[in-house]
């Protein structure tokens, strides 16, 4: 750790390779920085619907499935390795405010939102993790040196920055250019996000107006200033806002209402602010249907699979893309040899109805894949003392009265 930047001497002239000085200035004054002239920020983007949504549902998705350290065993397969530091760690207790469904659904966000996730990795004196600490990516900043080394600058509560090594920075990346940082995913999508912070803000100002935002009231008789004020305040006194809107309009004698303003059917608002949500889940490669939004309608078959699609290509490669990251960051290289590594179970996701899931089960252990005790384990029913209740039974109709597990005994 360098100790000019302990001492509060130097801040180091790095900053995220994806996120410019000039989109920093923008945010910072308020500036448009879309097409649709809306300043779109992480802030303004998470006031979004769709965006919201769309990081929501991959967090919770990433967050509620179960967090395992396994280790590879040639008799067993696999055993929960639950006598290592780490299995505690990542599948409870990451640090002292977290559980391990609100740590992963904190990474998740940032990475969904920002592509990148930054967790300072705190090691007791053998090396093994006791602690994971979650940072915002606004408070790291990333530099690869002539090396090809990475060490972070970690932004501290009393404004001094400090170099934390690559050791000690569990580093998960988005989708990456460079390999070394993700890409700024609220700001790739700003023109998308843009119009859809247009489209409701045009919503808001239409009802907020009454359904006819704006237009003249003309005569042909002259006016002074002080009346045509008072003219324009008794007019939108009785047909401003959402609550007026639709009341009769009575107007002073030689006055006539000319709109200016299209209505949200020329606007065509409802055609657009769906497109606009379209658009931000393409970027978040998020089916509509996750963020409740439907169109047409669909039969009970269609949107299982929609599920099915959403967790096969949404989720999974959230899944392997942090699984891949946590065992080469969590676990020693020895470790790793030695058969551990982390594992986010989506069997719970896959759950089909009751129908589909007594069918699979029956084919399971009719084949003796599995025992009874398993099939009531992953129905959450309490296991049977029975040690025939744990052994693989094959169907005797189907392998004849001695079962392949007999024969091996």
């Amino acid at each position: 750790m360098g100790w000019r930047s302990w001492l509060g001497l130097e801040e180091p002239e790095v900053k995220a390779a994806s996120y410019t000085f000039d989109d920093l200035l923008r945010d910072y004054y308020g500036q448009t920085n879309s097409k649709a002239g809306q300043s779109v920020t992480l802030q303004t983007a998470l006031e979004t619907s769709a965006v919201f949504g769309c990081a929501r549902v991959i967090a919770e998705g990433i967050s509620q499935v179960p967090w395992k350290l396994y280790r590879r065993d040639d008799a067993k397969g696999r055993v929960e390795a639950r006598e290592h530091p780490l299995f505690r760690v990542l599948h409870r207790r990451p640090n002292d405010w977290q559980t391990s469904f609100e740590f992963r659904e904190t990474i998740a966000f940032h990475l969904a939102l920002c592509g990148n996730a930054y967790v300072y990795v705190s090691r007791n004196r053998r090396g093994e993790v006791m602690e994971l600490l979650p940072y915002e990516p606004g408070c790291v900043a990333v530099k690869r040196n002539t090396d090809m080394t990475i060490t972070y600058h970690l932004k501290l509560r009393d404004g001094r920055y400090v170099e934390v090594p690559q050791s000690s920075m569990w580093h998960v990346r988005g989708p990456s250019w460079n390999g070394w940082e993700g890409l700024y995913a609220t700001h790739l999508a700003r023109n998308a996000i843009g119009l859809s912070l247009a489209t409701e803000e045009f919503g808001s100002s239409l009802f907020a107006n009454g359904a006819r935002p704006g237009g003249l009231l003309t005569t042909d008789q002259g006016l002074d200033e002080d009346r045509a004020v008072l003219i324009r305040k008794a007019w939108q006194d009785a047909q401003g806002s959402s609550g007026n809107a639709m009341k009769t309009a009575v107007l002073h004698s030689g006055l006539k209402y000319m709109p200016l303003s299209y209505n949200a059917d020329e606007a065509q608002y409802n055609e657009t602010q769906s497109a606009a949500l379209n658009r931000i889940c393409a970027f978040f490669r998020v089916n509509p249907i996750m963020v409740m939004q439907t169109q047409g309608t669909a039969a009970y078959a269609s949107v299982e699979q929609m599920f099915l699609a959403h967790l096969t290509h949404t989720l999974m490669p959230w899944f392997e893309r942090i699984e891949q990251s946590a065992d080469v960051n969590l676990l020693t290289t020895k470790e790793q040899d030695d058969g551990y590594y982390t594992k986010l179970e989506a069997k719970g996701l896959m759950r089909g109805t009751s129908k589909e899931r007594a069918e699979y089960n029956q084919i399971m252990l009719q084949n003796g894949v599995v025992s009874r005790n398993e099939v009531r384990a992953s129905e959450d029913m309490d296991l049977v003392d029975d040690l025939e209740f744990s052994k693989p039974m094959p169907a005797a109709n189907l392998y004849g009265p001695e079962t392949p597990a007999a024969a091996g005994e």
